[in-house]
């Protein structure tokens, strides 16, 4: 019997959901679908991904994601190990954690250290309190009780680095495998940081070496095959070696006193003391289900499976299990777009020469905390899907590989292309069709851009009447570019590559086009290098570029040589232009009109409307960010809460601004009762834009007065004194700036 566990149907431990979510919280939207490998810490098991974990409590079946949000202090988990009740993680960059009891304690001296060259821990080996750490430069000896680095092993020809991928002990001597060759040193009496104590042991294969553990007092070795089904497991003790097994694909050993798990990619073998098969699971147990083994722990009859696609997998006598977090499908992301109350993911990507990577992903739909996926992209032959968007039901997904396609209820409904549509494939080759971004504008027409054609700008009007246009003779075919920005006064802002941007209206009589570069008199761009356009709620036109922002004022005279300006920041004495030399990946606009920057390598920075102010700057180091490299932000206007795209994931910050309402039809104050212990801000939203708002306590004194960011005000719960509010009833009075429209509600203390 097969049975699925997800973890909306599960005690959800630390995980936040989006009615739950206070300002100034955080939420994690990683995809935990590919497990990597697994462990067990009493009766606790952990799965790892390549961005975070998720730990399983088969006591009340509860599945709780561990991330940089609640125990790990930084993402890109690269290899996972165990100990009594210690749980050590360790990072792609060299970072290691250690967890007990709830309790993480960081070891970051070798992400720290000043070492060129590979600091990835590809494996854990435990032997006693000691934790072998096989790098990417040699090895690291860590002192599990007293949770520190006892020393560094470079074991390489003459101490250079060597890529260690996996270390073992066996009868006194320690073992270390790179690709290429196994290396040996005795554990007695010997300096194991001298490169001359480690001797080369002859391998009986010349293929690449891809497992080692130990088991029984024998080594054993993977030594991998060309392709699939021949590699060669062979046992080594000391002295000779012998073949164990072959003609499988081996994924993981694990081994303990009792038995050595092999995991294979569609099976796992069981063999005890006397090296006899003793129990034997087949992925073919699951039913048909898709399933594509990473590592495995076997322990009381009891299979637990890290999968490449189903996260972590339970068998016990012919019944199994599904356990698997909510998520996205994938956790890399390329464009966030927020529809309604919902938030699509387009996964796709284009290479760092804008073209096709090739990747074969489906979009992932966020409906308040449930995620689904479409089903049938892929199938239809469609990949790279960049972008996303939405108008009247009707949903938009472009592929930069083979065109546009119409998706209902996740499934394709037509594929525009140039049979069907106004859209080019490249005109110099005529192999594929690079659609970049879709856009709707004021009247419901969908436009977006058809990368290196002649006419790159396309329109289907709401009748389905399709027609391409060109930007001017200085866009010529071999042009590459991508997003694209429509303002409220429907013109076209088109990314170039390297080249600036266009500025396109096909109602205007004359000129329709205008390029603009980093010319004085031709734009005066930060820089030719164009990243992102948005439109704030006052009209202007804000540019990101790679090297820092530029600002169009008065877009409407754009056609009569309206320039950009920068932004005069003064920070430390000191007066810079606004981001200055900074790549400004994307640019969101706030219901409060603030800015959200995206930079590719300083996290997320926030200013105030004008850009003179800095609010916010979440970064890696004092905030739960995965990632500094953030491509894309996107904000829900209707709850406030903010999502980035890293290169390590999906993560969501509730701020502090709504959009404006036209009314106070819908305010809500939030919590309401606020009770002793609740220690988070008091909300007030579905508010006018900026509306002012006042609190008094039931006699009239005044206790607090604010302006709302958009449609969304906050609250401490303290006077302007600084005093917490007392148990009783206060009065929350909402009016627009001049005090026409008025709204009263109610707001209860509960004091404790």
């Amino acid at each position: 019997m097969r049975k699925f566990l997800f973890l909306g149907l599960l005690m959800l431990g630390t995980y936040l959901s989006a009615q739950s979510l206070k300002v100034g919280e955080w939420r994690d939207h990683l995809s935990y679908k590919t497990a990597t490998d697994v462990c067990q810490v009493g009766e606790k098991i952990y799965a790892s991904t390549d961005k975070a974990l998720f730990v399983y409590d088969p006591s009340d079946q509860s599945v709780e994601r561990v991330n940089t949000l609640n125990g790990l202090s930084d993402s890109g988990v690269s290899s996972l190990a165990s100990s009594e009740n210690k749980l050590i993680v360790a990072y792609e960059n060299g970072n290691i954690d250690i967890i007990e009891q709830g309790k993480t304690t960081n070891i970051p001296d070798l992400k720290r250290a000043a070492l060129i060259g590979n600091k990835r821990i590809n494996q854990i080996s435990i032997l006693d309190q000691t934790a072998y750490l096989s790098c990417g430069f040699g090895i690291v000896d860590l002192n599990l009780e007293k949770k520190e680095i006892r020393a560094t092993y470079f074991i390489g020809p003459q101490g250079t680095h060597l890529n260690v991928i996996a270390t073992s002990v066996v009868n006194n001597k320690i073992y270390a495998a790179s690709e290429s060759a196994i290396y040996s040193a005795g554990m007695k009496n010997a300096n194991l940081a001298d490169f001359n104590v480690w001797e080369k042991v002859e391998a009986p294969s010349p293929r690449n070496i891809s497992l080692m553990a130990p088991f029984n007092e024998l080594l054993f070795v993977n030594f991998q095959g060309p392709s699939y089904n021949t590699d060669s497991l062979y046992s080594f003790d000391g002295a000779n070696w012998a073949l164990f097994d072959a003609d499988n694909s081996n994924v993981s050993i694990k081994s303990s006193e009792a038995q050595i798990v092999v995991g294979r990619r569609f099976g796992i073998s069981v063999f005890d003391n006397q090296l006899n098969q003793s129990d034997y699971l087949s992925s073919n147990d699951f039913g048909g289900l898709k399933t594509d083994f990473n590592a495995c722990l076997f322990k009381e009859g009891k299979y637990w499976i890290a999968d490449q696609h189903q996260g972590l997998l339970f068998a016990e006598k012919g019944n199994t299990e599904i356990i698997l977090p909510e998520g996205p499908d994938y956790s890399e992301v390329t464009q966030i777009k927020n529809v309604g109350d919902e938030i699509w993911l387009a996964h796709g990507a284009v290479s760092e020469n804008w073209d096709p990577t090739w990747q074969k992903r489906e979009v992932s739909i966020l409906r308040s905390d449930d995620w689904s996926t479409s089903t049938d992209l892929v199938a239809m032959g469609l990949q790279d899907l960049v972008a996303v968007n939405q108008n009247k039901g009707q949903t938009y997904v472009a592929s930069w590989q083979r065109g546009l396609a119409k998706i209902s209820d996740g499934r394709v409904d037509v594929i525009y292309d140039e049979t069907n549509s106004s859209l080019q494939k490249r005109a110099v080759y005529e192999d594929w069709m690079e659609i970049g971004d879709i856009q709707f504008d004021s009247e419901g027409n969908l436009w977006c851009t058809n990368s290196q054609t002649r006419e790159p700008l396309s329109v289907m009007d709401t009748k389905g009447k399709w027609e391409s246009f060109s930007l001017g003779n200085g866009i010529s075919e071999h042009q590459d570019l991508l997003k694209l920005m429509i303002d409220k006064n429907n013109r076209k802002w088109v990314q170039l590559r390297n080249n600036g941007l266009v500025v396109f209206d096909e109602k205007r009589s004359g000129t329709k086009a205008r390029k603009l570069t980093n010319g004085e008199q031709n734009g005066n761009l930060a820089s030719d290098g164009v990243f992102s356009i948005v439109e704030d709620l006052k009209g202007n036109i804000w540019v990101g570029t790679d090297n820092g922002v530029s600002v169009f004022y008065n877009a409407e005279d754009i056609f009569e040589g309206e320039n950009a300006s920068k932004i005069k920041v003064t920070s430390e004495g000191h007066t810079t232009y606004l981001l200055d030399g900074q790549q400004i990946n994307d640019i969101a606009v706030d219901g409060g009109n603030r800015k959200w920057f995206a930079l590719n390598n300083n996290g997320v920075i926030v200013t105030s409307e004008n850009g003179t102010e800095q609010i916010h700057h979440f970064t890696t180091g004092n905030s739960p960010l995965f990632s500094n490299k953030v491509f894309d932000v996107e904000i829900n206007e209707a709850t406030g809460e903010v999502f980035f795209a890293t290169d390590k994931g999906l993560i969501s910050f509730r701020a502090e601004a709504t959009k404006g309402q036209r009314s106070f039809s819908e305010v809500l104050v939030f919590p309401n009762p606020v009770r002793p212990d609740y220690d988070g801000v008091i909300t007030i939203k579905g508010l006018i834009a900026d509306a002012i708002v006042k609190i008094t306590d039931i006699s009239g004194n005044l206790i607090y007065e604010t302006v709302a960011l958009g449609g969304q005000a906050t609250w401490d719960g303290k006077s302007f004194d600084g005093e917490k509010a007392h148990t009783g009833v206060y009065l929350v009075f909402c009016s627009d700036e001049d005090g026409n429209t008025t709204h009263v509600t109610k707001l209860l203390f509960v004091r404790g």
